[in-house]
């Protein structure tokens, strides 16, 4: 993975690296390699404790970690502020479980000092893991990224997701192209060349018609609706791997 980081930032300096490691971070600072230093002065907090309760030490895969974001070099945003006070994003499926940090984001210097806020969506409660959500300021500071993506999770029927349903596709269709106030507003948009409410239009058609005629179920696991304790790709050799890297 520090060969993969490495070759991305010769490309370019904007590099983010962001997912479940199932690693455990500690309070230490960050000792960065004396190459690094004009890095510290720009942001003299990787300098100080890590914000956040953690277990007592890193475990194997969170030392890898905090070995990449060292020499590659990355911010290992955990515990770093801006929102991230070291929170847990593992919670379990079985309860009572100690809640855990194991996503983190590694981001580039450049794409740190336009990072707003870092929180953890609890919203999204389907999974035994939390999301991570992070948001960037690039208007000046990055003028080449593409402003007209959406710019924010949409977070509408919580715990539902669509489900289509042949049966119900005739009374589905007409409710989008008879919903008038919306496609007026969709239409709109779209001559005016806004983008972000384009898209909020547009995704408003759908859950609205998904919603009338019962194309929306209940959000589910597979493993929950087979009744497993864990996720079914879940074996023995993951279980060993685990044991491995702690």
């Amino acid at each position: 993975m520090q060969h993969d980081v490495s070759e991305a930032l010769s490309d370019s300096q904007h590099v983010i690296l962001v997912g479940d490691f199932n690693a455990h971070s500690d309070n230490l600072p960050d000792h960065f390699p004396e190459g690094h230093v004009a890095m510290l002065s720009r942001f003299p907090e990787l300098g100080i404790t890590r914000l956040g309760q953690y277990k007592g030490r890193a475990n194997t895969a969170g030392r890898c970690l905090r070995d990449i974001a060292l020499e590659t070099p990355l911010i290992l945003t955990t515990g770093r502020g801006k929102g991230d006070n070291g929170q847990p994003t593992f919670f379990g499926y079985n309860p009572p479980v100690n809640p855990s940090r194991t996503e983190h984001i590694l981001m580039s210097t450049a794409l740190f000092s336009c990072c707003k806020q870092i929180s953890v969506l609890h919203e999204f409660d389907s999974a035994d893991h939390r999301p991570l959500l992070c948001r960037f300021s690039c208007q000046r500071s990055l003028p080449h990224i593409d402003l007209r993506l959406p710019g924010h999770i949409q977070r509408r029927g919580k715990g539902k997701h669509m489900v289509w349903r042949d049966e119900h596709k005739d009374a589905f269709v007409p409710h989008m192209l008879e919903n008038e106030t919306v496609l007026q507003s969709f239409r709109n948009s779209i001559r005016n060349q806004e983008h972000q409410s384009c898209y909020k239009h547009f995704l408003d058609l759908i859950t609205l018609a998904a919603d009338s005629t019962g194309m929306t179920a209940r959000q589910m696991s597979r493993r929950m609706q087979l009744g497993l304790s864990m996720a079914p790709w879940y074996d023995a050799t993951c279980r060993d791997y685990k044991r491995r890297i702690r």
